[in-house]
C-alpha cells in the first residue's frame, strides 16, 4: 500500500483574526448623500469591514447584532436620519455600550478629491488597515475614558515589533475640540518625498518619471524650457514665470508647502524600512506628506448607553439628572430586566409545553388510527361472512330436492325469490 504523503512546505499566515471587524450600515430612509457617506466611510473602515453589504428596509438592528456575533463582528457604525439631522452611533457588539453622535457637518470623498489640487485616484493603500491618532482627547472624565477606548477599540492596534512599513499607508485624525465638544474626523493617505533636493530638481525627477509611465500619448509634467539657454538657468530660478505646460502648474507650485523648502527637520524621517514607491529604499532620509482623501466628519457626543441601545443612560449632553433621579433610574432598569427575564422564562416554558402536548395529540391520534384500522377490519370480516350465508340460503332457494334419486330439481317458484330474500335480509 501506497505510504500518505503528508505536507511538508509552510504557508504564510492568514490575517490576524483577533483585529477588530466592523458592519457600517444605515437604517430608516436617509438622503442619498448619506448613503454615499455610509460607503466613504467602509472605505476608511477597510479591509476589516463588510463593503458589500446591502441593507434591506425589512432589516432590524437585533438582526445585525444577533449576526455579527458567529461571523466575528465586534462594532456596528449606524447612520441615520432624524428631524434635527444625521446620526451616528457607535455600537460594540454583543454587550455595549452605545455611543450616540450627532453629525454637525461632513463631506463626501468626492468632493475633498474634488477640492484637492492634486487628487490622487484610488490604488493598493485600502489593502491594509490604517493607523489611528488621537489629539486632544486627554482628561479624567468618565464619558472621555469612554470615547478614546471606543476609538481605539475599532481599529486594530499597532504592532511596532513587527509591522512592516510598508503597511503605513493611510491615517485616521480625530482631533477633540474642547471649547465647542465637537470631533472632527479627518482621512489622509501619507507619501515620502526626497529630500535635500531643491523643488526644480525634483520638478524634473518627478516630471521625467511620470512622463515615461504615461506613455507617448500622455501630457506629462516636463517643465517648459523653451526661455532658458541652459538647464543651469531653471535649476538656479533664473526663468520666466510660464515654467509648465499644464494648465495646473500655478496651482501646484502654490500647494508646495514653505516647510518643504526650508527642510525643517521635523518633517524628516529615517526609513529603516523599504517603502512604496520610486526610490524610497530602506537606510534613506525621506519628507513625511499626508494628503487628505476624505471623508470629513464633524461629530458631537450626545449620549452614552450600556448594552447595545437599550440599557441605562451614562451620559447626556443635554440632559442632566440628580444623584436620586439616577438612582430610581438605575432601579427601574434592574426591575425593566427581570421582568423581561422572567417573561422570557415563562415563554420558554409555554413553548415547551405546547411543544409537548402536540407530541402527545400526535401520539394519540396514531393510537386512534391504528385501533380504527383494527375494528374497520374485523367489521369487513362480518360483512364477508354475512354474505357467504345469505350465497347459501339462494342457493337453496333456487334448488327445491325431491324424494326421487334424479337429484335436484329446478324450482317452480320464481327465480326472482332469492335475490328478494337476500335483500329483505340485508335490510
Amino acid at each position: 500500500m501506497v505510504k500518505r504523503r503528508r505536507k511538508t512546505r509552510t504557508h504564510l499566515k492568514g490575517p490576524n483574526n483577533s483585529a477588530p471587524k466592523s458592519f457600517i450600515i444605515r437604517t430608516g430612509k436617509v438622503p442619498r448623500s448619506v448613503s454615499t457617506l455610509v460607503q466613504d466611510t467602509r472605505k476608511v473602515m477597510e479591509p476589516n469591514t463588510a463593503t458589500r453589504l446591502r441593507e434591506r428596509n425589512s432589516n432590524k438592528l437585533k438582526d445585525f447584532i444577533s449576526m455579527a456575533g458567529p461571523i466575528g463582528v465586534t462594532h456596528l457604525l449606524i447612520f441615520g436620519q432624524t428631524d434635527s439631522g444625521t446620526n451616528l452611533r457607535i455600537l460594540r457588539a454583543p454587550r455595549g455600550p452605545t455611543l450616540t453622535f450627532r453629525v454637525n457637518k461632513y463631506a463626501l470623498s468626492k468632493d475633498v478629491q474634488a477640492s484637492s489640487r492634486r487628487p490622487s485616484p484610488p490604488g493598493s493603500e485600502f489593502v491594509t488597515p490604517p493607523l489611528l491618532v488621537l489629539n486632544n482627547f486627554g482628561g479624567e472624565e468618565r464619558r472621555m475614558k469612554l470615547l478614546v477606548a471606543t476609538f481605539q477599540n475599532l481599529f486594530p492596534p499597532i504592532q511596532v515589533q513587527s509591522m512592516k512599513l510598508s503597511q503605513a499607508r493611510r491615517i485616521v485624525l480625530l482631533n477633540y475640540n474642547s471649547a465647542t465638544g465637537t470631533i472632527d474626523w479627518r482621512h489622509y493617505l501619507i507619501s515620502v518625498r526626497p529630500v535635500g533636493v531643491s523643488k526644480n530638481v525634483r520638478r524634473v525627477i518627478e516630471g521625467s518619471s511620470r512622463s515615461s509611465t504615461r506613455g507617448e500619448g500622455g501630457r506629462g509634467k516636463l517643465p517648459n524650457l523653451s526661455s532658458t539657454q541652459d538647464i543651469s538657468d531653471y535649476v538656479l530660478g533664473r526663468t520666466t514665470t510660464n515654467e509648465f505646460e499644464t494648465d495646473a502648474s500655478e496651482a501646484e507650485s502654490e500647494a508646495e508647502s514653505e516647510a518643504e523648502e526650508v527642510a525643517d527637520p521635523r518633517n524628516k524621517v529615517h526609513l529603516h524600512d523599504r517603502y512604496i514607491g520610486r526610490g524610497n529604499s530602506a537606510n534613506t532620509q525621506k519628507a513625511v506628506r499626508l494628503r487628505e482623501i476624505g471623508p470629513r466628519m464633524e461629530l458631537k457626543l450626545i449620549k452614552i448607553e450600556e448594552g447595545c441601545n437599550e440599557g441605562a443612560v451614562l451620559f447626556h449632553e443635554y440632559i442632566k439628572k440628580s444623584a436620586q433621579e439616577e438612582t430610581q433610574l438605575h432601579r427601574d432598569h434592574v426591575e425593566r430586566k427581570r421582568l423581561q427575564e422572567q417573561r422570557r422564562l415563562e415563554q420558554e416554558q409555554n413553548v415547551e409545553r405546547k411543544r409537548q402536548e402536540k407530541a402527545e395529540l400526535r401520539k394519540a391520534s396514531r393510537r386512534n388510527a391504528g385501533l380504527a384500522s383494527e375494528d374497520e377490519a374485523d367489521i369487513s370480516a362480518d360483512d364477508d361472512e354475512e354474505e357467504d350465508e345469505e350465497d347459501e340460503f339462494a342457493y337453496e332457494d333456487q334448488f327445491e330436492y325431491s324424494s326421487d334419486d334424479n337429484g335436484p330439481q329446478p324450482s317452480k317458484k320464481n327465480p326472482n325469490t332469492a335475490i328478494q330474500k337476500k335483500k329483505k335480509s340485508r335490510h
